[in-house]
């Protein structure tokens, strides 16, 4: 009869061990590329919230006759990261009538660098105009950064997140210029490598 040969049982525990290395960076590898993809979903959103607000915002200014204003945080405080409300004075009361409130992603980082001055919010002038105010919206979350640019005319522009992965965020299908066009007072359109600040 023919000798038989197996393996020892030191053998065997170097071979779960090493089995069980691998099966911990598999998960943790998967894990963290969910992560990133989720946050890079979540920063496309909130982008795409601002922007609705901001189209929204230049249409009732033009719509109304009035200016309307949108600004940092809940409570009008400059806090960009919070969210931010959108709002009318009453011509006849002066009370504010307030058209949209939102609060972002917890984790979000949103700042506001706006130019010739610094202001905690962006006013819509009955011919579309911002106010003369332009400027840049940077957002922030994990390791995703983007800007959205608005300049004086009232119009904005955002840029691809930029982060571990290369691929096109945006794309014609899913997120095209046809969302924000002439017709809503708005004119859109996404540009690849535009500079801005970085993800602290």
């Amino acid at each position: 009869m023919g000798r038989q040969y197996g393996f020892s049982l030191l053998e065997l525990l170097c071979v779960l061990a090493i089995l069980s290395i691998l099966a911990h960076a598999g998960s943790a590898h998967f894990l963290s590329v969910s992560q990133n993809t989720k946050d890079k979903n979540t920063l496309k959103n909130e982008m795409k919230r601002l922007a609705d607000a901001l189209t929204q915002a230049r249409q009732l200014a033009v719509i109304s006759g009035q200016t309307s204003f949108l600004c940092g945080g809940l409570n009008c405080d400059g806090v960009w990261s919070s969210g931010f409300t959108l709002y009318q004075i009453e011509p006849n009361s002066g009370a504010e009538k307030r058209y949209r409130q939102v609060i972002f992603e917890p984790l979000l980082a949103v700042s506001w660098s706006g130019f010739p001055v610094k202001k905690q919010q962006i006013e819509f002038r009955s011919n579309g105009l911002s106010g003369y105010q332009n400027g840049t919206f940077e957002f922030c979350l994990g390791a995703w950064q983007a800007e959205l640019i608005l300049n004086q005319s009232g119009r904005f522009y955002l840029t691809d997140p930029r982060g571990f992965y290369s691929q096109d965020f945006y794309s014609q299908d899913s997120y095209s210029q046809d969302s924000y066009s002439q017709d809503s007072y708005s004119q859109d359109s996404y540009s690849q490598g535009m500079g801005g600040g970085q993800c602290g």
